[in-house]
């Protein structure tokens, strides 16, 4: 009779830890993926800002319209052209007439990025990347957010900064709430401690909590579409108002993950209310 009390507890204690596991795994996942955020071009935007400067401008896509490259003609400021000693005496006071302006060429790329909480990487092939920096593009792979790069006096965009700061840490706080609660976890079960039981499901609540934080910031940071250092010192200022900033999966994935958080948590706190009446024998 003891065992066949025992049965349903031990039930309930696998799907505990299965419901934990998938919370733990789908968090995680979400926290370290770089797709919270896809950063691409408005082609018909692009088309219409190039079309106004066709001038200067000239446009070009690369790889089926994947990537935009853009010459823009540059006129460098005026320059005093270098003369002998004799004529400079024979023209005397308007040596300083004779000035030139050489006009070069400067090419921009407007690239497709994909960026998480941590990273920002380039949205294309490695061949791609490979053939775009023999071009003059100078990113390649990912950058992390706490780079210099990202630090530059001058480039950085104070809001963007403090959201990418607030949802790094916490993101940092769910890590660290996972991984202390599957220690504690550990040891209530193996111990039959419904205190330690209890305190594993208010830190999946609080990981659930952080969690949803971090999702939070990550969907309402960009409320401009001007970035920080990298991104705005690759396109001029026209351009920058052609650039998309939408979702990705891992920020659905993150969804999940504090939804199963949260299951997690209730299950536990049953759980421990289960140990109280009836304990469990892991024997």
């Amino acid at each position: 009779m003891a065992s066949q009390g025992t049965h349903p507890a031990c039930l309930f204690l696998a799907l505990t830890l299965l419901v934990t596991t998938a919370a733990t795994m789908i968090l995680c996942s979400a926290i370290l993926t770089n797709h919270w955020e896809v950063i691409t071009f408005e082609k018909a935007e692009v088309e219409a800002i190039a079309a106004k400067h066709n001038a200067t401008h000239t446009l070009t896509w690369l790889w089926g319209g994947k990537v935009g490259m853009v010459s823009i003609k540059l006129h460098q400021p005026l320059k005093l052209r270098r003369q002998d000693v004799g004529s400079q005496a024979y023209m005397g006071s308007r040596s300083h007439s004779l000035r030139f302006r050489r006009q070069t060429t400067k090419s921009i790329y407007l690239v497709p990025m994909h960026g998480g909480i941590w990273t920002l990487c380039v949205g294309l092939s490695v061949q791609e990347q490979t053939e775009l920096q023999d071009r003059g593009f100078p990113l390649t792979g990912c950058l992390n957010y706490l780079s210099p790069h990202f630090a530059v006096n001058g480039e950085k965009n104070d809001w963007i900064q403090r959201m990418q700061n607030l949802s790094i840490s916490c993101a940092l706080v769910c890590c660290i709430l996972l991984g202390a609660s599957a220690v504690v976890g550990t040891f209530g079960i193996i111990k039959r401690q419904i205190s330690a039981v209890l305190i594993t499901g208010v830190m999946y609540i609080l990981a659930a909590t952080f969690g949803l934080f971090c999702l939070s910031i990550m969907h309402f940071k960009r409320k401009t579409k001007k970035d920080c250092g990298v991104l705005d010192s690759q396109v001029t200022p026209e351009y920058s108002s052609a650039r998309v900033f939408q979702t990705g999966w891992s920020l659905d994935l993150g969804w999940g993950g504090v939804v199963t958080c949260l299951v997690a948590a209730l299950l536990w706190l049953l759980l421990a209310r289960i140990m109280r009446y009836n304990p469990i024998s892991l024997s």
